[in-house]
């Protein structure tokens, strides 16, 4: 799911420098436009770390996968429905970055709790998917860079199946392990 989600900013990464210079925008300015988006998914991170005192982060996951669905859906909408500015699309690229960095500690904790001896394995595994899934969302934004804004938003919106497949993957692993708990819970009682 995470991997998902920064698949997003890869295609962004490749993309806005070109977009942001067909609207006219400076190096300088283009730069600058990272600064909104960092600090809302510092702000996401920590929110999340505060709600998980309060809230389970397999309660708080399906609502923060929404936001972003809604996110992405509202930016290619924004890319391709209207004459977009900077704000009109940092509004739901920095609302994706605030969730994206909440959803954060939620997904890791979740990636790698099923491997304690093996952690970092497993987090060797979880980085070379996301590495990997970006590096094929940057290669797909460079192969129609004749049209930047429709290429990279286009990917971004795609990465929306990408991570409600994750969270099919997630809900089927605790369906799995439910089942797999109450089954040792009877056989427990039956002995």
């Amino acid at each position: 799911m995470f991997a998902a989600c920064s698949v997003r900013f890869f295609a962004w990464l490749t993309g806005s420098p070109f977009i942001l210079g067909d609207m006219g925008y400076s190096p300088n300015v283009i730069g600058l436009s990272y600064v909104p988006q960092t600090v809302a998914f510092l702000l996401g991170g920590f929110g999340c770390r505060s709600a998980l005192s309060r809230i389970k982060g397999n309660t708080l996951l399906p609502w923060l996968l929404a936001g972003y669905a809604i996110s992405m859906i509202a930016l290619y909408l924004i890319a391709t429905l209207t004459t977009p500015t900077l704000v009109t699309l940092l509004i739901p690229f920095c609302l994706m970055a605030l969730v994206n960095g909440a959803c954060y500690p939620i997904i890791v904790a979740n990636a790698l709790m099923p491997f304690p001896a093996s952690t970092g394995k497993a987090a060797a595994l979880q980085n070379t998917l996301q590495l990997g899934l970006c590096f094929i969302a940057s290669m797909m934004v460079s192969a129609y860079i004749s049209q930047p804004l429709l290429a990279t938003v286009t990917v971004m919106l795609s990465t929306v199946a990408l991570a409600a497949l994750g969270y099919g993957i997630h809900c089927c692993g605790l369906r799995k392990e439910k089942i797999h708990t109450n089954n040792n819970d009877y056989n427990c009682v039956e002995s």
